[in-house]
């Protein structure tokens, strides 16, 4: 599994590697090519819009620890 990671989110980033998949900073991304992105929640949109450029799944680590964010990625429907 290939995983977008937003930057300043390095424990996650090693539990994503722990786990055996690879993780690539999602700045330098290209969206297609990725099975998930996993961003900090501090770009949310304030007026709810939910719109992604992507049909990966897209989860949130607010609030998460980085073992949960990996179960959440394990759990995850991949294309």
């Amino acid at each position: 599994m290939r995983v977008a990671i937003e930057e300043g989110l390095e424990d996650v980033r090693q539990a994503i590697e722990d786990a055996g998949w690879e993780a690539i900073d999602l700045e330098e991304a290209a969206l297609d090519e990725v099975d998930a992105v996993v961003c900090t929640g501090m770009d949310d949109d304030l007026l709810g819009d939910e719109t992604t450029s992507t049909e990966v799944p897209v989860i949130s680590a607010d609030g998460l620890t980085a073992e949960e964010v990996v179960r959440r990625l394990a759990d995850a429907p991949l294309s």
